[in-house]
C-alpha cells in the first residue's frame, strides 16, 4: 500500500521544472523581458532543472546532451572547435547575463571558463541577431544567465568523479540576502587525466588481415592502417571563482559588482599550456514610477595562454594577451502599450600575441547604437523590429543590422515571422597575424584589407501549447515547436593559398562567396502531473554554395536529443529523479567515408534526493557502449560506456 506523505515541494529552488510550463517563464531574446510564450523571436530554452539532470560541468557539456545541430569537436592542439547549424564557432556569440568575453583557444571563447555553479538559465536564439548584439551574432546567440538566490542565506558544497579519464570536479558556492545587500561566491575546481585511446583495431584483427594480404587473399586494407588523428586526450586541470555582489540602496536603483578569476593548465607531452581569465564590471540600473529605466555599466575581460616547459621555463617572452573593456548604456521607455529601447556601447579590444609580427600589439575600438521598437498592435498581434550600428577603428569597417519579427496569437496556436540580419568585423588575428604554424615552414597570414562576413536569416515558425485535463493523474501540459529557416552567408572569412612568401608556402586570410544554409528545427515537450515528462528535439540543416569542410568541421544533416524523465516522492525525506536520454548525429553531409557514419549515445541520470538537501546523482554514459571505429576531430571522443558518482549537499537546509 502506498504511503501517504505531506506535499512537499521536490525541488524548492526551481520556480519551473520544464520549458514547456510556459507561462510563468521570463526570457530576455529581445532585450526587453517577455514570457516564454510572448518572445518575439524562437528562444530555446535551457532551465535549471535541465542543468541539474545532466550535471553538466560546463557549457560545452550541457549543450551537446541538449541542443540538436550542434556539436563540439577538436581543433590544432586539441582546442575546442565548434559547429551549430552549418556554422563554425567565431558566428556564434557566448554571452555571460548579456556581456561579452576576450581570447579565444580556436574560433570561440574558451568554454571551460563557462562553468555552471551559479548559472539560473540559458537562453539560445539560433540565426543571426546582430541587430540586438552586434558582430559575431551571425548564426546564434548562447546567453548564460545567472541566478540569485532570495533566501537569507545558502551554502553548497559538491563533488563528482568521472570514470573517463578519472575527471574530478569540487564546487563550493555560499550567498547571503538582506534585502539591500546580495552575494554570490562560487568556486570550481576540475582535473582529467591523460586518456590514450584505442587503436581502431585488435592486434589480432591487423595479424589476420596481413596473414591474408602476404596469401594473396581479398582483406581489408583499412585495418592495416590506423587512420585515427586523435590518439591521446591531455589531461587538465581548471579552477575558477566567482563573486558578484548586487546592492540595492533604494526600491529603485540596483547596483551589482562581479568579479572572476579562471585558470586551467594542459598538460602535454612537452610542455604545458597555461590559460588565465581575468574578469570585472559594474552595472547600475534606475527604475522611474512609470516604467522605464536606464541601465550603465562598465565590463573588463582579459584572456592570456603562455606556454611552460616541464622545468618551468616559460617559451615565450610574452604568448598571448586579449584584454577588452566595455561601456553600455541602455534606455527603456514603456510607450502605452508600446516600448522603445535605445543602447549604445564601447569597447577597446586590445590583442597581443608572438603570432604578430615582431611580437606587435594591435588594438581597435568598437561604436554601435541600436534602438528597438516593441509594438503591441493588438493583444493577438506584436510586431518587434530592431536597427543597429556598428564602427570598426581597425578595419574602418561599418555593419547596418536590422531586425523584424511578427508574432500573432491564436488561443490555440501561436504564429511567428523573423527577418534578422547578421555582422562579424574582422578579427585582429584575421588581419594582422603572422605565424610560422608548428614553425614547419608554412606561414599563416593576416590580412588588413578583409571585409565583413554578413548574413541574412528568415524564419517561420508555429507553436502549440496546451493544458490537458483527464481528471486524473494523466493531466498535463504539451508544447510542440516548428520552424523552418534560411540563412545565406556571404563574404566567408577563410583562408585561401597564399603563394611563397618570405620563402615558405602560406596561407592567407580572404573573402570567399557564402554559403546558404536552409534547415527545420522542431521540438516536442509532454509533463504529465503524475511526475513523468518526455521531451525530443530534432534539427535538419542543409548547406548550398561554396561549403568547406574540414578534419575539423563536419556539419551532419540530422540531429536529434531526446530525454524521458520521471520524479516522484516516496516519502518525507527521500525523491528520485530519473531520466533516460541521448543524442543522434547523422551522417557527416561532406559524404567522407573516413569519419564516422553517425552515432547515438544514449545516458541515464538517477538523481536521489535524500533528507534535508542532499542529493546524490549516479549516471551511466554512453549506455550502449558506442566506440567509433577511429578517432577523428569531428568523432565523439568516448573509449565506451563510463559511469559518475557525484553528491551535492545544501548547508543551509540540513
Amino acid at each position: 500500500m502506498a504511503l501517504a506523505v505531506p506535499a512537499i515541494p521536490l525541488f524548492a529552488e526551481t520556480v519551473i521544472r520544464d520549458s514547456v510550463e510556459l507561462e510563468p517563464v521570463v526570457v530576455t531574446a529581445s532585450y526587453l523581458p517577455k514570457a516564454l510564450k510572448d518572445a518575439p523571436v524562437v528562444t530555446r530554452l535551457i532551465t535549471l532543472h535541465d542543468i541539474k539532470m545532466t550535471d553538466a560541468t560546463n557549457i560545452q557539456d550541457l549543450l551537446i546532451q541538449e541542443i540538436p545541430g550542434l556539436e563540439f569537436g577538436f581543433a590544432m592542439s586539441q582546442e575546442t572547435s565548434l559547429n551549430m547549424s552549418g556554422f563554425g564557432g567565431n558566428a556564434v556569440l557566448f554571452l555571460v547575463d548579456g556581456e561579452r568575453m576576450a581570447g579565444e583557444t580556436m574560433d570561440n571563447v574558451d568554454y571551460s571558463r563557462l562553468n555552471l555553479d551559479n548559472v539560473g538559465r540559458i537562453e539560445i536564439v539560433k540565426g543571426a541577431s546582430s541587430a540586438l548584439y552586434g558582430s559575431n551574432a551571425v548564426g546564434g546567440v548562447v546567453n548564460i544567465i545567472s541566478r540569485e538566490n532570495l533566501d537569507p542565506w545558502t551554502a553548497n558544497v559538491n563533488s563528482r568523479y568521472n570514470s573517463f579519464g578519472h575527471e574530478w570536479r569540487h564546487g563550493a558556492s555560499f550567498s547571503f540576502n538582506t534585502g539591500k545587500w546580495n552575494s554570490q561566491t562560487n568556486f570550481q575546481h576540475t582535473s582529467i587525466d591523460p586518456i590514450d585511446l584505442p587503436k581502431s583495431h585488435s592486434p589480432e584483427e591487423i595479424a589476420q588481415e596481413l596473414m591474408k594480404k602476404m596469401m594473396g587473399l581479398p582483406y581489408d586494407e583499412s585495418v592495416l592502417t590506423d587512420d585515427s588523428n586523435v590518439s591521446r586526450l591531455y589531461g587538465q586541470k581548471t579552477y575558477n571563482v566567482k563573486e558578484r555582489l548586487t546592492w540595492r540602496p533604494t526600491d529603485r536603483l540596483t547596483l551589482t559588482g562581479r568579479g572572476g578569476y579562471f585558470f586551467r593548465t594542459s598538460e602535454r607531452d612537452t610542455h604545458d599550456y597555461h590559460f588565465n581569465g581575468y574578469s570585472g564590471g559594474l552595472r547600475g540600473k534606475y527604475t522611474w514610477a512609470d516604467n522605464r529605466f536606464l541601465e550603465l555599466s562598465y565590463a573588463y575581460d582579459q584572456y592570456d595562454k603562455a606556454n611552460y616547459l616541464p622545468d618551468g621555463t616559460r617559451t615565450h617572452d610574452h604568448d598571448y594577451s586579449n584584454q577588452q573593456h566595455t561601456l553600455h548604456a541602455l534606455y527603456s521607455q514603456a510607450l502605452g502599450k508600446h516600448h522603445l529601447i535605445l543602447g549604445a556601447d564601447y569597447m577597446h579590444d586590445y590583442l597581443t600575441t608572438y603570432q604578430f609580427v615582431a611580437g606587435a600589439v594591435h588594438s581597435q575600438d568598437n561604436i554601435d547604437g541600436y534602438a528597438q521598437f516593441d509594438w503591441n498592435i493588438t493583444q493577438r498581434l506584436n510586431v518587434v523590429g530592431s536597427v543597429r550600428f556598428d564602427y570598426f577603428s581597425a578595419s574602418s569597417q561599418k555593419g547596418l543590422t536590422e531586425r523584424l519579427a511578427v508574432v500573432y496569437r491564436f488561443p490555440w496556436l501561436t504564429l511567428r515571422a523573423n527577418y534578422a540580419s547578421g555582422f562579424r568585423a574582422p578579427s585582429l588575428k584575421e588581419m594582422y597575424m603572422h605565424f610560422d604554424m608548428g614553425n614547419m615552414g608554412y606561414l599563416l597570414r593576416g590580412n588588413p584589407d578583409l571585409q565583413p562576413e554578413k548574413s541574412n536569416n528568415f524564419n517561420v515558425a508555429i507553436e502549440r501549447t496546451n493544458r490537458i485535463r483527464n481528471s486524473g493523474i494523466l493531466d498535463g501540459r504539451y508544447n510542440f515547436t516548428l520552424m523552418g529557416y534560411c540563412n545565406v552567408f556571404d563574404k566567408r572569412i577563410t583562408t585561401i593559398d597564399g603563394g611563397t612568401f618570405e620563402g615558405m608556402e602560406s596561407a592567407l586570410y580572404w573573402n570567399e562567396d557564402g554559403i546558404t544554409v536552409w534547415g527545420v528545427d522542431a521540438s516536442l515537450s509532454h509533463v504529465w502531473d503524475c511526475g513523468l515528462m518526455f521531451k525530443l528535439n530534432y534539427s535538419w540543416m542543409k548547406e548550398t554554395g561554396n561549403v568547406y569542410y574540414s578534419d575539423f568541421y563536419q556539419p551532419r544533416a540530422h540531429s536529434l536529443t531526446w530525454r524521458v524523465g520521471y520524479e516522484h516522492r516516496f516519502t518525507r525525506h527521500y525523491a528520485l529523479d530519473a531520466a533516460l536520454s541521448g543524442r543522434s548525429q547523422g551522417k557527416p553531409q561532406s559524404g567522407r567515408t573516413d569519419v564516422d557514419q553517425g552515432y547515438t549515445i544514449w545516458r541515464l541520470m538517477l538523481q536521489h534526493h535524500i533528507w534535508r538537501g542532499i542529493r546524490l546523482n549516479i549516471a551511466v554514459d554512453n549506455l550502449f557502449n558506442y566506440k567509433p571505429k577511429s578517432y577523428y576531430y569531428c568523432s565523439p571522443l568516448t573509449t565506451g560506456t563510463s559511469f559518475s558518482i557525484g553528491f551535492s549537499v545544501d548547508l543551509d537546509k540540513i
